[in-house]
């Protein structure tokens, strides 16, 4: 097809070939009648060309939705995995630490035939509490928690900052477990609310276990 313009609009974008396509409606009154029927021709396959572009945008966005959607299912079954094995990470070293725990282990020290576990007592034990506090009973509550007190002021001021117009206060409060409390009375072996233990925690470190020359290894 012979055009007016010297552009190949087979290779304008979806945004060019409406800017095109604008430019060329905008120059229908400028151009003498034997160049019109060229402009015409022009602008009518810049429209065909600009209607099938926009089709296929559909099809490219609906193939990336098809796309991200297999992508979060992915992600789904990756994040399940992840924490299946990160159960399984907890739950061996729940059985180092439950060695050292009962004595079996050799100080800090676990030793297999290739690996040698260090189960070191962390400096202090941890607080877990799977109770809610609205169950603890009175007396336990004005003993083992306290009130946790936000205050948030808002000021409005002048443009030029030199003048308080208004100022707004809000106060949030909300019980939380007191940790030197609970501490105290685990030390003293005193009865805890229900739900909240104090438990020792241990840090894994995992050594290789390197042989002798002439030494057995399967």
């Amino acid at each position: 097809m012979s055009q007016l313009t010297a552009h190949n609009i087979e290779k304008l974008t979806t945004f060019e070939l409406f800017k095109h396509h604008a430019a060329l409606s905008s120059s229908l009154d400028l151009v003498t009648l034997e160049s019109k029927e060229m402009l015409l021709a022009e602008i009518e396959a810049c429209a065909r060309l600009r209607s099938s572009k926009l089709d296929g945008l559909h099809y490219h966005m609906t193939k990336h939705e098809a796309l991200v959607n297999v992508g979060k299912e992915e992600k789904k079954l990756l994040d399940a995995q992840i924490k299946h094995h990160m159960a399984e990470i907890n739950s061996i070293k729940g059985m180092l630490m439950e060695i050292k725990r009962r004595g079996f282990a050799d100080g800090n020290k676990i030793t297999g035939d290739r690996y040698l576990y260090h189960v070191i007592p962390n400096p202090k034990p941890d607080i877990e509490i799977s109770s809610e506090l609205n169950d603890w009973e009175p007396e336990e509550l004005d003993r083992f928690a306290m009130v946790e007190e936000v205050i948030t002021t808002t000021h409005i001021v002048s443009t030029n900052g030199k003048r308080i117009i208004r100022s707004d206060e809000k106060v949030k409060t909300r019980q939380i477990p007191n940790p030197d409390a609970i501490y105290d009375a685990y030390e003293r072996n005193e009865q805890l609310p229900h739900g909240v233990k104090v438990v020792q925690k241990y840090r894994i470190q995992t050594k290789r276990v390197l042989q002798s020359v002439g030494s057995s290894e399967e």
